[in-house]
C-alpha cells in the first residue's frame, strides 16, 4: 500500500498569524494548536497540530539533545519545541517524512512532488533541493551525516546522495546501480548500520530485508520476515533489528547470523512504524490500528499501551533524553508521551 491512498480531507489547518522568515513562515498557531492535556492516559503529555496537517512522521533532534521536534503533514513541516508545545517555525512545503542529520543542523523532507528538501535548522532557509521523478516516503542520513539516502513511492529504488554537492553516489563496483537504485531493492524501508557501511532494506516481494555493501553494492545477508515489511529500525549498540510487518506483528532479529530473536505480538493492525529507545531496552511501535505499544527487547514482552490516536499511526521517535517519545497519526496530531517518570 502507497501513502498515495492517504485521505486528505481531514486535515483541517488552523487559524494562524503568518509573518515571512527568509523562504519559510513563523506561526503563532490558535490555542487548540498548543498544549492538550489528557486526563484519559497518565502517559499523554501534550498533543502537537490538533486539526492541522502534520502527523505523517516525526523526528527529534539529536543536537541539542530532544530540544527540537520535526513533524511533516500535507501542506508543511513544522518545528516544534517538545517541551513546551511551542511551535518555533512551519516551513510551507508538503512532506512525508523527515529526518534530522546527526549533529541537528540540516533537516532533510521528502515530499510528494519527489522534492527531497535540505532545511538550515537554525534559519529555516532551504539549503538545496534533490529532485525524483516519483514521491520521496523515507529519508535517513548516515551515521557520519555525510551521505543520505531517498526511498521512493513508487518502483525499486533507494538513492544515496552527497546532499552536500547535491550528486548521487556512484557504487564502486557497479557504476551504473546509481540509475536504478540497488538491484531488486524495494522503496522503503531503509536503514543504515553504525559505521555506516551496510544498509538494510526490503528487496523480491517486501517480505526479506536484505543487507548491503554500500561501496560495493553487493548483498551481505537477508532477513525473512515472510510477510510485507513496512518498518525497520537498528538498536543503538547495533546488533539487533526490528522489523514491523503486515501481519500485525513485530519481529526482532541477530543482525549477525540473521537468527529470529523474538516475535512481539499485541497490535490488532499492521505495525507501520518502529523505533528503538536511546539506552536499547525498550522497542516502540505504531500501528494501523490506531495504538502505539512499547516493549521490553530482553523479554519481548509489552510494556505499555497508548491509544489516544483516533487513526493510524504513521510514525514514532524517541527523544533521545528517552524520557518522552513522540508518535504522528494519520488523525491529524502529533502525540508526545511520557516513557520514564519525570
Amino acid at each position: 500500500m502507497t501513502l498515495n491512498r492517504i485521505w486528505w480531507n481531514y486535515l483541517i489547518a488552523p487559524t494562524v498569524i503568518t509573518i515571512a522568515v527568509s523562504g519559510c513562515t513563523t506561526q503563532t498557531p490558535n490555542i487548540q494548536d498548543l498544549i492538550a492535556k489528557s486526563p484519559k492516559d497518565s502517559h499523554l503529555v501534550r498533543t502537537l497540530s490538533t486539526q492541522s496537517d502534520s502527523g505523517y512522521s516525526v523526528a527529534y533532534s539529536p543536537v541539542p539533545v530532544g530540544t527540537i521536534l520535526a513533524s511533516a503533514g500535507a501542506k508543511s513541516v513544522k518545528l516544534w519545541n517538545p517541551n513546551t508545545g511551542k511551535l518555533l517555525r512551519a516551513l510551507s512545503v508538503p512532506a512525508w517524512t523527515v529526518s534530522f542529520s546527526p549533529d541537528g543542523q540540516v533537516l532533510a523532507s521528502g515530499s510528494q512532488d519527489g522534492s527531497l528538501n535540505l532545511w538550515d535548522v537554525q534559519t529555516g532557509k532551504l539549503i538545496r533541493t534533490l529532485q525524483h521523478s516519483e514521491p520521496v516516503i523515507g529519508v535517513v542520513f548516515s551515521p557520519d551525516g555525510q551521505t543520505l539516502v531517498s526511498n521512493l513511492d513508487l518502483g525499486s529504488i533507494i538513492r544515496l546522495w552527497n546532499w552536500r554537492t547535491g550528486q548521487i553516489i556512484r557504487i564502486k563496483d557497479d557504476p551504473d546501480a546509481y540509475q536504478r537504485g540497488f538491484r531488486n531493492f524495494k522503496t522503503q524501508p531503509a536503514t543504515f548500520s553504525r559505521d555506516g557501511q551496510t544498509l538494510f532494506a526490503t528487496s523480491g516481494s517486501g517480505s526479506m530485508l536484505q543487507s548491503w555493501n554500500v561501496k560495493t553494492g553487493k548483498r551481505t545477508g537477508s532477513f525473512d520476515a515472510k510477510s510485507l515489511i513496512n518498518a525497520v529500525a537498528l538498536s543503538p549498540d547495533g546488533n539487533t533489528l526490528a522489523t514491523g510487518i503486515r501481519d500485525n506483528a513485530i519481529k526482532l532479529w541477530n543482525i549477525h547470523d540473521g537468527k529470529l530473536i523474538h516475535t512481539l505480538t499485541g497490535h490488532q493492525g499492521q505495525v507501520r512504524t518502529v523505533a528503538f529507545s536511546p539506552d536499547g531496552t525498550l522497542l516502540a511501535s505504531g500501528s494501523r490500528d490506531g495504538s502505539v505499544k512499547l516493549w521490553n527487547i530482553t523479554t519481548g514482552k509489552q510494556v505499555s499501551t497508548f491509544t489516544a490516536h483516533k487513526l493510524q499511526v504513521w510514525s514514532v521517535a524517541f527523544n533521545p533524553d528517552g524520557k518522552t517519545l513522540a508518535s504522528a497519526g494519520q488523525d491529524g496530531t502529533v502525540k508526545i508521551w511520557r516513557v520514564s517518570p519525570q
